[in-house]
């Protein structure tokens, strides 16, 4: 899949960042990655998204990226 860019709002700020998809069995994996930080999140149920090492963010922040990147 190719990657492709997205501005996430992330704490009051824009964040440019760079999605990279891959597939692990049934599961879509999201890595988001910008200047300042990394992280890669799933769909877990058709509405809750989550991430393996959540990178310091919240399950709130993480349910945040998943949206933003699926619209």
């Amino acid at each position: 899949m190719e990657d492709f860019g997205i501005t996430l709002a992330i704490h009051g700020q824009q964040i440019p960042a760079t999605i990279h998809q891959r597939v692990e069995g049934d599961t879509t994996h999201y890595d988001i990655t910008t200047d300042d930080f990394s992280v890669s999140i799933y769909k877990d149920t058709l509405y809750t998204w989550k991430a393996d090492d959540d990178a310091g963010f919240s399950a709130d922040d993480i349910q945040s990226f998943g949206e933003q990147i699926n619209n």
